[in-house]
């Protein structure tokens, strides 16, 4: 975009310059460029907080900190760029008026990169529900100086609205990059509405303000509950700024350092039963929630699926406990189905545990998974007799693995589809794994929970509080009982990895589809059996609201995570004691304790199924390396052993080099 302006000094001299504006998905290149002195750079990221404003000051692009005062020669005067509250930015006369001019405007990169991206003109049409600025298509035109040089922009659809928090002044634009910031225009407080606007024009609708992310949402519609809990989520803190009796919430940065270090950082957070989200990477498709992206994504909409019906379960809440049947929330239709309604208020569900056969995994995951590591390490070897009794070698001929319940591999993957207002309640994720989340099209936002009153070393006060909060049905009762909570917005530019046994709710403001995976790591073993332990010690109903799911994958998992650690400790004997106690504890309980088959996820094997003779045989040795270690470290009841102590604490790090023998 070509500008011309008039820009007056103090003496009441005024001069009219020109420059170009250059709006770009990309950073402002290096080395020569065919820009003049005061031309601005726009680069918007994928990541709002990566969002970059650059001038071209003396050949070359230098990155421009609103807070100080840069001189620029343009033409044959000197001036100085200034934030400005209508268009971004301006250029003015003089040092003086730079700090005159830039009282009380924003300066933060993201809202000034968003003005001027306003005034550029980059517009929206269309129905969509992605909250970045990714443009479709863009062309470049290159213009003699003087005429110009534009990019234009061809958006994929509408974006989410401003509102106004005071006043009635009203403002709506078709584009967003304001990711958790406050917009200050004429003294009035914006805040980005995270809000479908079939769903926001809807006279009924209320908005909800969460300050800490700065936004706005639509307040839950279905259930007086649901709405209450919500509200509740939005006045609470950033989970990054809660460390009650441990950091909740630790972000990283995915550019920038080795992923050997990436790598370490977030193994020694998620030790720690803190969770991390990660910046700086998304999925290379773009789609939007509609038929035709999903259909592209993945096919057929005329599928059937399973999903929960808010308004079905809100009409539990009229019914005694005793009354209630979950399943009536559940209701079964086509993908098609699903999408279509999204857009009506009438509908707000949530269909979870999509199988994805063919993910997407950010590079800096692919390094802490490791129960695919170890089913990739014992990829040679298999356990399988007619007693069941096996040891390293005893299947020659077989080669790995030769049976497996499906569930052990859609565990590893899934899409999450979720109507805008739909509130899922207070749980912790499918079975001792670890989860990592990542947003496609939308936006969601977590509420991590932790307990407030409670002796973290004594872990039966800490079950037995854990069971206290879910033994109400449903947890909508006990949600702000006796916890700290903070919240996470995660959009499209971030992945979400927390630990096994993280409590937490989650709130779709908008038509969201959302990717990842559980898994499982050697650090996070103790919370992988703490998880377990307070699971399967829960009755029927109560484990039925503690969990989103069951996955009766993980055993099998946690035995081929035993069975790689002869191979693993000859190039990495050190790890946690605790970690490696816990992995005893759970391979030594009868699995008939973690056993699933009541439940609807259940294995349903018998005795005699080959499945079942190959688990065996695959506990049989994990129960052979795990004995030597008992041995070695004189352990009687690992059980025991792991409800001493701290027991969020991996333990210090030991060698267990001995194992390579076995």
């Amino acid at each position: 975009m070509h500008h011309s302006t008039k820009v007056v000094n103090m003496a009441g001299d005024s001069g009219t310059i020109s420059y170009d504006v250059f709006i770009s998905t990309e950073p402002a290149p290096e080395g020569i460029c065919s820009s003049y002195d005061g031309d601005v750079h726009i680069w918007l990221s994928d990541t709002p907080a990566q969002h970059m404003i650059s001038i071209f000051v003396q050949s070359k692009w230098v990155v421009w900190n609103p807070s100080r005062a840069l001189r620029v020669r343009l033409a044959d005067a000197f001036v100085y760029p200034t934030p400005c509250k209508f268009t971004g930015m301006k250029y003015v006369a003089s040092e003086t008026e730079f700090l005159q001019e830039s009282k009380g405007v924003p300066k933060d990169a993201i809202t000034l990169a968003y003005l001027i991206a306003i005034d550029a003109g980059v517009k929206g049409t269309g129905g969509s529900t992605d909250y970045l600025i990714p443009p479709v298509s863009r062309s470049n035109t290159a213009l003699d100086k003087g005429k110009g040089r534009e990019v234009d922009f061809e958006m994929a659809g509408i974006e989410p609205h401003f509102t106004v928090e005071e006043g009635d002044v009203s403002m709506e634009h078709d584009h967003e990059n304001l990711r958790g910031t406050s917009v200050y225009l004429f003294g009035v407080n914006y805040r980005r509405l995270l809000a479908h606007p079939q769903i926001s024009s809807n006279p009924a609708a209320s908005t909800l303000d969460w300050s800490a992310h700065g936004i706005s949402t639509v307040t839950q519609w279905t259930c007086k509950k649901d709405a209450v809990a919500t509200a509740f989520m939005a006045n609470s803190r950033k989970a990054s700024e809660v460390n009650h009796h441990y950091r909740m919430l630790v972000e990283l940065g995915s550019h920038g350092k080795p992923l050997r270090e990436l790598h370490r950082d977030i193994r020694q957070a998620l030790a720690q039963g803190t969770a991390v989200l990660v910046h700086g990477w998304g999925p290379e498709q773009a789609m939007k929630f509609g038929l035709e992206d999903i259909r592209e994504y993945r096919p057929p909409l005329s599928q059937t699926i399973k999903w929960q019906d808010a308004s079905e379960r809100a009409k539990l809440f009229k019914m005694p406990p005793s009354a209630r049947s979950y399943v009536n929330q559940i209701v079964e239709g086509s993908l098609h189905r699903f999408v279509l309604a999204s857009v009506d208020p009438k509908s707000c569900w949530n269909c979870l545990d999509l199988p994805s056969l063919i993910p997407d995994i950010p590079p800096f995951l692919r390094g802490i998974l490791d129960d695919r590591m170890a089913m990739m390490t014992t990829g040679t070897e298999a356990y399988v007799t007619a007693k069941g009794q096996a040891t390293k070698g005893d299947c020659s001929g077989l080669n790995g693995l030769q049976l497996m319940h499906f569930d052990a591999w859609r565990s590893c993957a899934w899409d999450v589809m979720t109507h805008g207002g739909f509130l899922t309640y207070p749980h912790h994720d499918a079975t001792g794994f670890l989860t990592y989340s990542y947003i496609r099209t939308g936006a969601k936002l977590w509420a991590y929970i932790h307990l407030d009153d409670v002796n973290e070393f004594d872990s039966n006060d800490v079950a037995a509080k854990w069971n206290a909060y879910y033994k109400h049905p449903m947890a909508t009762e006990t949600y702000d009982k006796n916890v700290v909570v903070g919240t996470v917005l995660l959009e499209k530019g971030a992945v979400l990895i927390q630990p096994p046994g993280v409590n937490h709710m989650v709130y779709t403001p908008v038509p969201t589809v959302m990717s990842g995976g559980h898994f499982l790591t050697y650090e996070t073993m103790h919370l992988t059996e703490m998880a377990l332990t307070l699971d399967f010690g829960l009755g029927k109903e109560d484990i039925q609201h503690a969990m989103n799911a069951l996955h009766p994958g993980t055993l099998r998992k946690v035995y081929c995570m035993v069975i790689a650690l002869p191979t693993l400790v000859l190039e990495q004997p050190l790890f946690h004691e605790r970690c490696i106690i816990a992995l005893a504890s759970i391979v030594s309980t009868d699995p008939l304790s973690f056993g699933v088959d009541e439940y609807e996820e259940g294995v349903r094997l018998k005795a005699k199924d080959a499945l079942s003779a190959e688990l065996a045989g695959e506990r049989a040795r994990a129960l052979h390396i795990m004995g030597a270690v008992l041995v070695k470290w004189n352990i009687t009841d690992p059980w025991n052993e792991m409800r001493k102590g701290l027991w969020r604490d991996p333990g210090p790090l030991k060698d267990i080099s001995f194992l390579g023998l076995l």
